[in-house]
């Protein structure tokens, strides 16, 4: 018979069978102990169960540099997105062993996420724990990850990219830069660089001084793309006359050495930014806006397709489409 123990404000449930190695768990409230204890002992009596901890105690953040790992053995390089956020999972879930994740525990983190990002964004960072635990090829009890997204696409907490029309309205812009603090001053150079760049989130992330050529007028990335080797190409874009003035205009908080922005990963920006917006009152704006922003601008300034293509790195018009909200009240004078 299993023992369910009340222990601080947790249950503990405990299953003893002779041969066989003491099972131990832990639950935020009885019934689940009960119905877990219940669940092992069933399986020992009738010889399916296994020892899932046989397999190592594994954690989730080793688990994730596994899965980076095996794209750098083949020199693969993870893109800056993913990488970024794939770093923020490991930090979150540091010291955690997969064999005691709960699906209570990743809904839980979805929910504090969901408040800082759209449900695209955490559907990406879903799928990407969802593809580093796969990857492990650890046996658990319970597939934890596949329930969670489950119920976070029942309720609409994750799903694609929606089309978006968000530009900067009359104000926004000032209200924005007047409340960057003094710990968060390399967002002001983010900001402005993603606007008038039209970059983004992680190539601005990803941006060294050895990128950028003043001479040449031209920027060096590495932009994906599903033909080519690794999954990226190298791609240079034109240092336009505003990048180049807010690179000027903000090198005293950015970084001295190569790197721009001396921050642990590409999410980091837009979490900030999210913090700024809702503290200066601006409602609706996320940090991917910017670009649409950007992308919208250069049309009415008067560049052509082709040139906003090649500044944007869209494959098809279809797709840079998408990125352009054109305002109807500016037609005026036609």
């Amino acid at each position: 018979m299993a023992t369910i123990r009340k222990r601080g404000t947790s249950w503990q449930a405990i299953v003893k069978r002779k041969g066989l190695p003491i099972q131990r768990k832990n639950f935020k409230t009885k019934a689940p102990a009960t119905a877990w204890a219940r669940r092992i002992e069933t399986s020992m009596d009738n010889g399916s169960w296994i020892d899932t901890r046989a397999q190592g105690s594994h954690f989730i953040d080793q688990i994730i540099d596994n899965l980076i790992f095996s794209y750098e053995r083949f020199e693969l390089e993870v893109c800056g997105p993913k990488l970024g956020q794939l770093n923020m999972l490991k930090k979150h879930f540091q010291g955690w062993s997969i064999h005691d994740l709960t699906a209570d525990d990743i809904l839980d983190f979805a929910a504090n996420r969901r408040k800082e990002v759209a449900a695209s964004t955490l559907q990406y960072q879903m799928y990407y724990f969802k593809q580093a635990i796969t990857h492990s090829r650890i046996r658990t009890e319970v597939d934890a990850i596949d329930i969670a997204i489950t119920e976070l696409k029942k309720k609409k907490m994750i799903m694609g990219s929606e089309e978006r029309d968000r530009r900067l309205e009359k104000g926004e812009y000032e209200l924005l830069m007047g409340g960057v603090g003094t710990q968060s001053r390399y967002l002001a150079a983010a900001i402005d660089i993603a606007i008038e760049s039209g970059m983004r989130q992680g190539e601005i992330h990803a941006l060294k001084w050895s990128m950028i050529d003043f001479d040449k007028g031209v920027i060096t990335l590495w932009r994906k793309n599903k033909s080519a080797v690794g999954g990226k190409k190298k791609a240079k874009i034109p240092l336009l006359k505003g990048v180049r003035a807010a690179l000027l205009r903000h090198q005293n908080v950015l970084g001295k050495d190569d790197v721009l922005f001396e921050v642990e990963c590409a999410a980091s920006i837009s979490d900030a930014f999210a913090k700024l917006r809702k503290k200066v009152g601006i409602h609706g704006l996320t940090f991917h806006d910017l670009r649409h922003e950007a992308l919208s601008r250069m049309f009415e300034s008067g560049m052509s397709v082709a040139q906003v293509r090649l500044v944007s790195g869209h494959s098809s018009l279809d797709q840079l489409s998408r990125y352009v909200n054109l305002r109807a009240e500016d037609f005026g004078d036609y």
